[in-house]
């Protein structure tokens, strides 16, 4: 049987037996493939109540629209394209592309700014001003403290703002339980500072994924790092009315829309991600991960989100074959030291390193040893050279497919599980395997 995932820009194949097939797991697709539902989808939830007392709200006001940056496969232009005619109301609008850490001079980063220009006019917004937050080298100014001692330090183009709106393309997230529109304000927007404090409570087991003090389950708020960003947001924030238009897409199609005031429309989204993209399954000794293509795979960096979505699907002693084309190498320059600098130490040694004070990344290679340390090998097929694989002790696969080959000679009824789109994807364990959804 042919299976094909994403890798990088286009698309691999592989031939697995049917027989060895354990499960095909990809993200939610509700509309026929190639049949595009971003205008139905996004134009509908622009054509709500809440639409239009939002234009109420912002008619002479300055208004602040945070998107994700170039790092997330969000539908950019489609969005701008519905959204942009109803902000014309507004006196002026503020264009902010929340980066977090990540770095703010990249062609993806200048590509949503061209989207952004090129909609504006389309739809006669012509006060507008684009900015990309730069967590090093902007201005800060200090909101206050959250009672985990997170120092918010927002950037100073957003201070004068009356009203905020985020575009979030929402899904899973594996230390802030989802991607959501609170994201697009810390780290968003803040200083490198706020994401490192904020940050450094990846390292709770309860900051994982499917928990955040927004959901509609009591049982699964408990999410000390997500909890953090919201009370930092609303420190930024204060007083001031937010609004977010959230999507749910595949491969840059829009499966789902809402808009409205940021909290019930966050709400809702985790439940549809929860029903559409979250699984439970039997742990297999074989699985194959691709993050969904570029540019969820543009380094490794990034595409190791995926690894985590999907870790509860291989059992202890398995392999992993990694599909991550990573054309970008490891990381940006600045988070190689305390990302793949630290990874290539002895594992005991990035295990034990974290008992230090956290430095901003070390979670990367902390959640990574811990996952090498239990299984017998993780293979990755990529760009990277064998002389950056081999030290962060992970395992060449030039041929993916001589990969599958070895694990069914090795094992003629082995379980094979593959995963596409797994940047948007959350696995749990089947109860009986004991890491339970």
């Amino acid at each position: 049987m042919k299976v094909e995932l994403h890798y990088g820009k286009g698309k691999l194949s592989l031939q697995i037996p049917e027989k060895n097939i354990a499960q095909i797991v990809r993200p939610w697709q509700k509309a026929p493939v190639g049949r595009r539902t971003d205008e139905t989808w996004v134009s509908k939830a622009l054509q709500c109540d809440e639409a239009r007392r939002f234009e109420h709200i912002i008619a002479g006001k300055r208004l602040c629209v945070l998107t994700e940056d170039g790092t997330r496969d969000g539908p950019f232009a489609e969005v701008f394209k519905q959204l942009f005619g109803l902000l014309r109301p507004s006196s002026q609008v503020l264009f902010i592309i929340s980066t977090g850490t990540h770095d703010a001079d990249t062609g993806e980063n200048n590509a949503i700014r061209e989207e952004i220009e090129k909609a504006a006019n389309a739809a006669n917004l012509h006060n507008f001003r684009i900015h990309t937050n730069d967590c090093r080298q902007d201005g800060f100014i200090n909101a206050g403290r959250t009672c985990r001692g997170t120092g918010v330090l927002f950037n100073d183009e957003v201070a004068e703002t009356d009203v905020f709106l985020a575009l979030s393309d929402m899904k899973t997230h594996y230390f802030s339980g989802y991607s959501n529109a609170i994201k697009n304000f810390v780290p968003g927007v803040c200083a490198f500072k706020t994401a490192e404090q904020n940050h450094r409570l990846a390292l709770d087991e309860n900051s994982t994924f499917g928990l955040h003090p927004w959901h509609s389950n009591q049982d699964r708020r408990a999410n000390p790092c997500a909890a953090d960003q919201l009370e930092g947001m609303r420190l930024l924030i204060k007083e001031r009315p937010v609004y977010a238009l959230a999507t749910i897409s595949t491969s840059q199609q829009v499966q789902w829309a809402n808009f409205g005031h940021i909290e019930p429309v966050t709400r809702a989204g985790f439940d549809i991600i929860d029903k559409c993209n979250t699984h439970t399954v039997k742990p297999v000794p074989r699985l194959i991960v691709s993050p969904g293509g570029f540019p969820n795979d543009t380094n490794l960096y990034i595409a190791q989100r995926a690894l985590e979505l999907t870790k509860y699907a291989v059992s202890d002693g398995g392999e992993i074959l990694f599909l991550s084309a990573c054309a970008n190498g490891i990381g940006e320059q600045g988070t190689l030291e305390n990302f793949y600098n630290l990874l290539t130490h002895p594992l005991e040694e990035v295990l034990e390193s974290i008992k230090s004070e956290y430095r901003m990344y070390s979670h990367k290679p902390y959640k990574f040893a811990q996952l090498i340390s239990r299984l017998r090998r993780i293979w990755i097929h990529s760009q990277i050279s064998d002389e950056l694989i081999e030290p962060a002790h992970l395992h060449p696969a030039h041929q993916p497919q001589a990969i599958v080959d070895q694990w069914l000679g090795e094992d003629a009824d082995t379980r094979i599980m593959a995963v596409d789109g797994a940047n948007k994807i959350a696995l749990y364990a089947s109860p009986a395997d004991g890491r339970l959804a």
